[in-house]
Order: structure tokens, then C-alpha cells, then sequence
């Protein structure tokens, strides 16, 4: 006699309680389920919906059966999967007890054979580490910087656990923008022997791939994709033992979850190894760790990192958060730092934009916009009690100086938020100068200098890659630089070309061969947000200017390594063009991106320096509500100051 728990195709848990009727009359049992969502309830059967992780709810269930004294029996699944929950629990205590410098790996990366590995894709000693530690430790966190090789030795690890049996497939998900990167890397590591698809198209063409998830070595899949798919997918990864790798993984990041981070967190129990990778982990702050590393150990998390609460708790009461994190997680990451790489450094040019070039109309806006700001914060700060609502009645003002200081004609475009909801900014006044700006009349002091220095680059016959967060300005700069034919990346460009695809229809994968290829299409205009991820220019291009910037740390550090890592030619100089005008939303942007920065390198024990407007000196806006209050408090700050 005993209750049957399975799991059904949709993720719910299934208790067959035929042998014990008289269980759901017991008020016992109907207390233990209600910490479910109790979808249906029959005296033999009942079907749970379940929002913790899986083997937490298992686990529950089983203690809670047994305190009535009832058997239980779990599927062939379940059963695995809690095997594997136990078996990750006493790895995680393993691995937090081995001695670093018990190992020597480069005796060991000498003698360590890669399955059909080419002899010109060989890996480098900083690449040998890694791979010896992700095969210790079965599930890493590759935190090397851009450049470093992370996909090679992912591979690697992948060409090995499969030789050994461990594996079958490779399951990638990833930024769009991953997909050619990745192909190319299999391609130069592992030539005709290892075959990848693309999981996208329409449901009924990601239907057509079902059959070939097993066949394929690898599988490219967009975070959005994954969260459509989850379902899907975890039927495959149940009946394939998979490599699940999240490449850009700070995609997942959002504390709260969100959708990317609940998708990985369900698909993760049913992959036999998992690997995430980003060379920024920590874009906004070390909050960012936590669904990467719940994801790497869905059950070891709990003794790493505890759960949500105690995980927030411990950042926020600890004075050296970073230092002691690092202790705790570096026997779970790798980090490859810049100064292993042996990379020339790059030149970062800060270059402040005088008054007398800038308009005046340009510099009354942002003074009058600054004035307004602050007036309104004193008003009505304190009047908003509703998160959401203050969430938005920043974000907005954030939004309005960050535009004055890169372009005053983006005051007239479409806002991203619901003016009878926050209110805008009173700017009736401004309408007809920001006009004059968005009709060509006027140039903004960024905008011209960008245009300048670009021209510049191109006419010596350098090529050039433009980065701003607005497309407005994208395309204003495509007319300033006609006479180069500017190529842009952004997101109304689809991201990968198609068999279908019209001789001179545009793709973000296009866009950037032709600017690799093509003489007579030296400038590249792009929007980070779209591809600041995954993608090399290092070989061809060596000039990034930043029209603008905002409080994004990770979009930001990733674009500066499209252009800077390994591979640079012999006596290349990387150079970084960062225009900057005198005025607090761009000198709150600069303090705040130091300040993430230096969290983030504290936590990887990285010495790079901090990149910011004073070394001497101590569109997205913002991922969580703490971050944009934080980021809003320190724009006041700059405000005060002025004021």
C-alpha cells in the first residue's frame, strides 16, 4: 500500500492515492498540500501545481507521507532525480573541501587528450585550466573575460564527457546573436565532425526539430525561444542526457526571477552537466549571482548561496561582501583574467566636449531639464507610495536627461512609458529648440563629434564602430556619414540571415560580414542592447566610439571586447572614443558604472582597473527597483551639487 508520485508532461506532480482512499479525508494530508497549487482532487487521485523547484517539492511531499505513516513510491524520473539531488549535495561538499594546490594542471593539461579535437584549434594554458576544472567539478561557472576562449573550452568539456558517455548532446541558450559565433567556433575546434541547428522559426518548424534534438551534437536556442519551448524542451532534455550551457548568462540575472531566469530554473534539474558563461556576471550587483549558480546546482545552491531571502539578507548585512563571496563560490568558477591574456592594453580616450561646441540651445534644455528635476524630486518624491509608480516616475526623468545630454531631438519621440500613469516633465517651452534638433537644424555637441571623429578614422582608412542606445540617433548619424555608407545593427534588423532572404535584404549577420569584408563599408553604427554580446571585430576594427552610455554596466564592458581580445593583430592598439559633456546625468552615469565595475572585479579577484572619466577620481536604464533607486539617488546627488 502506498501513494505513487509521477510527474506529468507539463510539470505538475501527479499522486495516485488508489491504495490509500482514505487519505484525502485526512485533514493531515489536506494541510501538507496546500502549500501547492491543488488543481484537481479525486478520492484516488490528485494533481499538484508546483512553484518551487521540483526535487524541493518532492522532497516535502516524501517527508510529509511519511509523518503519516503512509509509503511512498516515486516515478523512474522522480526517483532519478532525486538520486541526483543527493549525489550534487555531497559533490558541492566534496568540492568546497579540495585544496587548490593539491592538483597540478598543467602536468595534467599536457597529457589530456580532446576527442577529434583539430590540431590548429589547440588550447591555450589559460584554456587547459578551465577545462580541467569543469570537468572536476561538472558544472562550472566560466567567468572569463571577453575573448578568453570560453566557448573553446566548453566544447572541449563537451567532446570529452560525450567520449565518455556522460553526455550525448549540447543544448545552448543564448543571446540571437550567439548563434554565428557558435557555429563558427565548432566549425575551427571540431571541423565536419560535429554538426549544430538552429532551434527557431515557428512553433510548427521547432516542432519539425523534435526529431532531430538527439541526432544533432549541438543546439542553439534564444532565451526567448527557451521560455516559449520550456515544456518542450524538458521532455527532451529527460529522454537525452544533455551539456546545458547559458551562454551571456547574465541575461538571467534578474533577482526576482523574471521570465529567462524561471525557464532556465525548470529546464535545469534534467541536464546530466551544466555550464554558464559571461565574462560580466555581476552587471548591477552581486544580487545578479544568484540564479546563475541556483541554476549550476539547483539543490547545492541552498548550501552555497541559501535561498532568495537569506541570500539578500547576508549582501545586505555584510561589510565585505564581494571578498567573502569569492572565498565561498571560486572552487565552483574560472575567471581568465586581461592581464593573462597578455593583450596590449587598449587606449581609452575620454574627451570632454566644451561649452563653445556645444549649442546653446543644447545647454539650456539639459540646464532646465537638471532645475526641473530636482524641483520635482523635492515636490513629489515623498508622494508616491506605489513601487511600480515610482519605479516609472524615475525611470522617465532618468530617461528625459539622459536624452537631453545625447540628443535633444529625442525629447520628441515615443516614450517608453505611460504618461496618465507617471506624468512627464513639463517641456512645452522646449518643443520648438528640441525640434530644431530633430529636423537637422541643430546638431548635438555628441552627435557632431562623433560625426567628426568618425569621418576622420574612415578618410585614413580605419574602420570604425559607433555605439548609441538611441535609434534615432543611429540613423541620424547613417545621414551625417552617408558619403560611408554606414552599415547598422539594431533591433528592427532581423538577427541571422535566411535561405529566403531578397540579394539585398538586411540581417544583423550580414551587416557584420560586410563591415569584415568590405572596403568601401568602413563604419558600423550599433545599439548595445542588440549586440553588445557575442560577436568579434577585434581583427578588423579598432576604433569604438561611445556617443553615449547609461547606467548598464554589463552591456557597456561587453562592447568594449568586440574590439578588444585575443587574436589582435600584432602591434594593434585598441582605441576607445568616450565624448562627454559637462552634467550630472552623465557624471552619475560615470560614478555609477565605476562603482559596478569595482563590485564586480572585487568578487572575481580581478585587478583590471576601473574605467571611468577620472581614474584619479573616487536604454536600459535599470534591472531591479533597488538599482534604479540607487542609480536615481546618485543622479540627486549630482543634481545638488549643481544646484
Amino acid at each position: 500500500m502506498a501513494v505513487h508520485i509521477s510527474e506529468d508532461v507539463n510539470g505538475r506532480l501527479i499522486l495516485d492515492i488508489s491504495e490509500e482512499v482514505g487519505l484525502t479525508g485526512r485533514p493531515e494530508f489536506s494541510d501538507m498540500i496546500l502549500a501547492f497549487s491543488v488543481l484537481s482532487r479525486t478520492p484516488t487521485r490528485v494533481v499538484l501545481g508546483i512553484d518551487a523547484p521540483m526535487v524541493e517539492s518532492v522532497e516535502y511531499l516524501l517527508e510529509g507521507l511519511q509523518s503519516l505513516n503512509v509509503n511512498a513510491l516515486l516515478s523512474g524520473e522522480l526517483a532519478a532525480m532525486v538520486e541526483r539531488s543527493r549525489a550534487e549535495l555531497s559533490l558541492v561538499d566534496r568540492i568546497r573541501r579540495l585544496d587548490p594546490a593539491s592538483t597540478d594542471h598543467r602536468e595534467m593539461g599536457t597529457t589530456l587528450p580532446i576527442p577529434e579535437l583539430q590540431p590548429s584549434a589547440t588550447l591555450l594554458w589559460h584554456q587547459i585550466r578551465g577545462l580541467l576544472q569543469a570537468l572536476e567539478v561538472g558544472n562550472l561557472a566560466e567567468f572569463s573575460v571577453q575573448g578568453a576562449g570560453k566557448t573553446a573550452i566548453a566544447l572541449s568539456a563537451y567532446s570529452i564527457w560525450r567520449s565518455r558517455g556522460e553526455v550525448s548532446n549540447l543544448l545552448v541558450i543564448g543571446p540571437v546573436s550567439c548563434f554565428q559565433p557558435w557555429e563558427d567556433e565548432i566549425s575551427r575546434c571540431f571541423g565536419e565532425t560535429m554538426h549544430a541547428i538552429r532551434w527557431s522559426g515557428s512553433l510548427a518548424q521547432r516542432m519539425r526539430l523534435i526529431p532531430e534534438f538527439g541526432v544533432a551534437d549541438a543546439v542553439l536556442c534564444s532565451y526567448d525561444t527557451a521560455w516559449r519551448d520550456v515544456l518542450m524542451l524538458r521532455q527532451l532534455l529527460k529522454h537525452h542526457p544533455t551539456f546545458l550551457i547559458l551562454d551571456e548568462s547574465h541575461y538571467v540575472k534578474n533577482f526576482g526571477i523574471g521570465a529567462r531566469g524561471t525557464a532556465v530554473l525548470q529546464l535545469a534539474p534534467y541536464a546530466a552537466k551544466r555550464m554558464v558563461m559571461t565574462g560580466t556576471p555581476t552587471p548591477h550587483s552581486l544580487l545578479d549571482l544568484w540564479t546563475q549558480f541556483t541554476f549550476l546546482w539547483p539543490n547545492g545552491s541552498r548550501v552555497m548561496l541559501g535561498g532568495p531571502i537569506q541570500y539578500q539578507d547576508f549582501l545586505e548585512e555584510s561589510d565585505a561582501a564581494p571578498q567573502q563571496l569569492r572565498e565561498r563560490l571560486s572552487p565552483f568558477f574560472h575567471r581568465t583574467t586581461q592581464d593573462e591574456l597578455n593583450l596590449p592594453p587598449a587606449e581609452t580616450n575620454f574627451c570632454p566636449v566644451p561649452a563653445d561646441a556645444t549649442p546653446l540651445e543644447q545647454r539650456t534644455i539639459i540646464r532646465l531639464l537638471e532645475m526641473r528635476v530636482l524641483a520635482d524630486a523635492r515636490l513629489q518624491l515623498q508622494n508616491i507610495a506605489d513601487r511600480a509608480v515610482l519605479a516609472q516616475w524615475q525611470r522617465a526623468r532618468v530617461i528625459r536627461l539622459l536624452q537631453a545630454a545625447s540628443n535633444p531631438g529625442l525629447l520628441l519621440g515615443r516614450r517608453d512609458w505611460p504618461i496618465e500613469t507617471v506624468g512627464d516633465l513639463d517641456m512645452s517651452d522646449l518643443f520648438v529648440d528640441a525640434g530644431r534638433f530633430r529636423n537637422g537644424e541643430l546638431v548635438s555637441a555628441k552627435i557632431e563629434w562623433t560625426a567628426q571623429r568618425a569621418r576622420a578614422l574612415a578618410e585614413q582608412g580605419d574602420k570604425v564602430l559607433i555605439w548609441t542606445w538611441w535609434v534615432e540617433n543611429l540613423h541620424l548619424l547613417r545621414q551625417l556619414l552617408a558619403d560611408f555608407n554606414p552599415l547598422l545593427l539594431y533591433g528592427a534588423i532581423k538577427p541571422y540571415e535566411e535561405e529566403t532572404d531578397d540579394a539585398e535584404e538586411e540581417s544583423r549577420e550580414r551587416n557584420i560580414r560586410e563591415f569584415k569584408t568590405r572596403v568601401d563599408r568602413p563604419v558600423l553604427i550599433a545599439n548595445p542592447a542588440a549586440c553588445a554580446e557575442a560577436i568579434s571585430l577585434h581583427r578588423e576594427c579598432h576604433h569604438a566610439i561611445y556617443v553615449d552610455r547609461t547606467y548598464n554596466c554589463g552591456q557597456f564592458l561587453q562592447s568594449l571586447n568586440r574590439i578588444h581580445r585575443v587574436g589582435l593583430p600584432p602591434g594593434t592598439t585598441t582605441h576607445y572614443w568616450i565624448p562627454f559633456l559637462e552634467c550630472a546625468v552623465e557624471r552619475s552615469v560615470d560614478s555609477r558604472l565605476r562603482q559596478r565595475q569595482q563590485v564586480m572585479y572585487e568578487f572575481l579577484g580581478d585587478g583590471t582597473p576601473v574605467l571611468g572619466i577620472d581614474p584619479a577620481e573616487e536604454t536600459s536604464i535599470a534591472g531591479s527597483y533597488e538599482e534604479l533607486r540607487q542609480d536615481f539617488q546618485d543622479l540627486m546627488g549630482e543634481l545638488e551639487q549643481r544646484d
